[in-house]
């Protein structure tokens, strides 16, 4: 089981910015910071965590990485993907549904402002597909 999940990033206080509002839309807030060197959200450890390669001398910014994060409702995976696009995201796919993950799944893919692959989905959600 994993613990939490790192990205490096860029800029740190940038994609803050970014991960702040769309995090927020399926209840994620900040838990942990060091300014300039990382933020970490979610539970009291925090399991997604974004950081500078100044933080550790092994790391690089992460590109086309994908993590997915769990939503509550499809309101929330609509909610997701509209704060993304608002942050400067772009969208790569959805929010829609797909019969390939199963009959009640939505979810969305947006590229952050460092090129990673955030997806947030909902399984199974019991609304309208977008």
């Amino acid at each position: 089981m994993l613990y939490h999940v790192s990205i490096c990033v860029e800029d740190v206080e940038r994609s803050a910015r970014f991960y702040d509002a769309v995090l927020a839309t399926i209840g994620m807030k900040r838990v942990h910071e060091r300014s300039g060197f990382f933020v970490a959200y979610g539970g009291d450890h925090g399991e997604f965590w974004i950081q500078s390669p100044r933080m550790q001398d092994f790391l690089v910014v992460s590109t086309a990485s994908h993590y997915a994060f769990t939503a509550k409702s499809a309101d929330e995976v609509r909610a997701f993907h509209a704060a993304a696009l608002a942050a400067g995201g772009k969208n790569a796919w959805g929010p829609k549904s797909d019969p390939a993950f199963g009959l009640n799944f939505l979810g969305c893919v947006v590229t952050d402002l460092d090129g990673n692959l955030p997806e947030c989905f909902v399984y199974p959600h019991d609304g309208p597909d977008p």
